[in-house]
């Protein structure tokens, strides 16, 4: 079985609210499940980006849904290819609330205080997620 990384990009739109985010992942970790497909997601309150792994077929069916949600405008696909391996196994939808320490990681990866997924290429985007989940592993075992 193929499996292929889907990484994209989104702005939110007026239709978002606050506890979006939370129906968001909950919806995501429940649907990625059924479908045994793993991912990331980060949300800076103005731009998702966000990484899905798993079967071609399952991975673009979950992508035609998140760009017809209106709460989302301008997706854009940053990065799909095929992979060996899910770098997030066994995440059905990882997460990172917007922290200090996430906009360190924003900043570390771009060199820009005003966070831009959009201006970000595969490679790039996919090493911030990298580190996002190391960050969320570090917090987890702290706990």
């Amino acid at each position: 079985m193929d499996l292929v990384r889907l990484i994209y990009t989104s702005t939110i739109t007026e239709q978002f609210e606050v506890d979006d985010i939370a129906r968001i992942l909950k919806v995501a970790r429940v649907n990625n499940k059924a479908l045994n497909v793993t991912g990331l997601l980060s949300f800076n309150r103005r731009f998702f980006l966000q990484c899905l792994e798993g079967t071609r077929k399952d991975v673009n069916e979950i992508y035609h849904k998140i760009v017809t949600d209106d709460r989302h405008k301008n997706p854009e696909i940053i990065d799909y290819q095929t992979i060996s391996a899910r770098e997030f196994a066994g995440w059905n939808m990882g997460y990172l609330q917007n922290t200090d320490s996430l906009r360190e990681l924003f900043y570390q990866h771009t060199k820009s205080v005003n966070f831009d997924p959009y201006n970000m290429n595969g490679e790039n985007a996919l090493s911030l997620l990298l580190d996002i989940r190391d960050e969320i592993k570090k917090a987890e075992a702290v706990s």
